[in-house]
């Protein structure tokens, strides 16, 4: 099933019978036979297929909180906005779904339904609790830790034993009216209970509380920057909320002995560190939890690190396996009602061919440039904060290349509000004199938000290799159903399906060697296409891509 750079396409079709799910790795199984202990960068990208059908099987449960404090009424046309995204939000609930609607001022009110209970939506519990929305008043302070309580306490209360829980929650403010630890200790205890949707309005709501509250929970910060997007942003939200179908996710990854596993993190559509939320299934097996899933495209990047003491040279080793575990829906098993991937190897190719070795996966690239994107970001935001006018602008202008080199328009768009732009693609920027603080929330809560890599999953050319070995010994024909990858290009060339083979070339800027078919440095991002390169010079250690970086080793994943 795996290839040198991702796998075939029989892989990726879902079959007739069942909605799918299919997985891909993409990853350069080639690495330096003579550096000793190696990290090995890999993006899986799972996808669900045909998975709406299943929503007649799901049970949901839905609570909308929305911010009435009395900053909630200035300008007015924010609580109006509210009043209708609550209501646009409640008008898609499946019918069936267990919800509630909850006001937040400095505590949490159940305001919709009476009783403090959950309500089942039908055209009549629907049109009720939007007359509730509408009537929504804006008096009081910001409790927030208090409201995602009140969503934790609807949801689990006994007898909402439902399996995909979801909160969409609104504020225009900070957390300020509960003790200062009080949100972090109420995230800890609902965290792996609900997953929550967070949105901020207006100039005075804090990134860092949006962005923990998703990261906890499993769900997406980012601002509304009109009020009069609220309705149509709460609507696709919740759209999107009643597509889920499946429960759960798991991603399983076995490792061979001597490999260690560095980081497990999703990094599409938002980054998000799994690492400590492994569960150990087994000796050298974690489960990584991702949540409730309908028909939607997520990516992965892992490092597993690999020594080549053993093994042989010039032949496929499998360093790991990945497998996709999914719940049951309702009382039917996952393996009656959705169709699973066979497990994807992690191989490992030792060389000394440096051609092959620093070649870095478009896919994996691509997730570390949005590393490295938000990392610019935040620090710019940061140093703005502290006074540090000077540094803001060198980290945004970082920021506005490498956004202009990942296509992220969105992001650019944000930082165009922060900085005027004079040359993108060398990030020449001067700050602008006045930046309104929404702006500066809207760029820095979506510094960990991140584009799809458009790379294609086409192997290159040439006759399939031997099948890959385990702990050194051949595997028998079929043992692990994995289909056998392609032979290596030339040294030196590089090339995709049906197209023909492009020499390498070497970045003038940092030396790193990348696929003809490269347009940017997968290093430094530098573009390849420049006809006046810049004189070479060596990189700060912060400007280089995350996965060039000295890897600290991360705690082991949780038993």
């Amino acid at each position: 099933m795996n290839r040198d750079d991702g796998a075939g396409p029989q892989d990726r079709a879902p079959t007739a019978a069942l909605p799918a799910l299919t997985a891909q790795l993409g990853q350069n199984k080639h690495l330096p036979a003579g550096s000793g202990t190696v990290p090995a960068h890999a993006v899986l990208t799972v996808e669900g297929h045909g998975l709406g059908g299943l929503t007649t099987h799901a049970s949901s449960a839905e609570v909308v909180v929305i911010d009435c404090s009395g900053s909630m009424s200035w300008p007015s046309t924010k609580i109006s906005a509210a009043r209708k995204a609550a209501a646009a939000a409640i008008g898609v609930l499946r019918d069936g779904t267990r919800f509630a609607l909850v006001e937040g001022t400095d505590k949490a009110r159940v305001v919709y339904p009476a009783g403090g209970r959950m309500a089942v939506a039908g055209p009549d519990t629907r049109a009720d609790a939007a007359r509730t929305a509408h009537g929504l008043v804006a008096a009081g302070g910001t409790a927030i830790a208090s409201w995602l309580a009140c969503a934790r306490d609807l949801l689990t209360a006994p007898g909402q034993d439902h399996p995909i829980r979801h909160a969409l929650l609104l504020t225009d403010g900070r957390n300020e009216h509960d003790r200062p630890d009080e949100l972090e200790r109420v995230l800890a205890d609902c965290a792996g209970k609900f997953t929550c949707d967070a949105r901020g309005i207006g100039d005075q709501w804090a990134a860092a509380e949006l962005r923990a509250i998703a990261a906890r929970l499993h769900g997406k910060a980012d601002a509304v920057e009109r009020d009069s997007d609220l309705e149509e942003e709460f609507r696709t939200m919740m759209t999107s909320a009643m597509t889920k179908a499946l429960p759960g996710i798991r991603i399983r990854v076995r490792l061979r002995v001597g490999s260690e596993l560095r980081f497990f993190k999703q990094v599409f559509p938002t980054e998000l560190d799994l690492t400590a939320e492994a569960v150990q299934t087994g000796e050298r097996s974690w489960d990584f939890p991702t949540g409730a899933w309908g028909d939607e495209s997520r990516d992965y990047h892992l490092c597993v690190t690999a020594d080549p003491a053993g093994d042989p040279m010039g032949e496929d080793m499998q360093l790991a396996s990945l497998s996709l575990v999914a719940d049951a829906v309702g009382d039917h098993p996952a393996e009656a009602v959705v169709a699973v991937p066979r497990p994807v190897p992690l191989l490992v190719h030792w060389t000394d061919d440096a051609a092959l070795s620093t070649r870095v996966h478009p896919r994996v690239a691509h997730f570390a440039g949005h590393a490295d994107l938000g990392r610019a970001v935040n620090a710019g935001c940061e140093a703005y904060e502290r006074g540090g006018r000077a540094t803001a602008e060198e980290e945004w202008g970082r920021a506005v290349r490498l956004a202009d080199d990942l296509g992220d328009e969105k992001m650019l768009r944000r930082l165009r509000r922060l900085v005027h732009v004079d040359d993108a693609r060398e990030g020449r920027v001067r700050l602008r004199d006045v930046i309104a603080a929404g702006d500066l929330h809207a760029a820095w809560v979506g510094s960990d938000h991140s584009t799809q890599a458009q790379a294609s999953w086409a192997a290159p050319p040439g006759p399939p290799a031997p099948p890959p070995s385990v702990h050194g010994q051949r595997r028998a024909p079929g043992a692990a159903q994995v289909a056998a990858a392609p032979a290596a290009r030339a040294p030196g060339t590089s090339g995709g399906s049906g197209a023909a083979a492009r020499p390498d070339v070497q970045c003038p800027r940092c030396g790193r060697v990348s696929p003809g078919t490269a347009q940017v440095c997968s290093q430094c991002r530098y573009r390849l296409a420049d006809p006046a390169p810049p004189e070479r010079h060596p990189r700060a250690e912060h400007e280089r891509p995350e996965h060039e970086r000295p890897e600290h080793e991360p705690p082991e994943p949780a038993a």
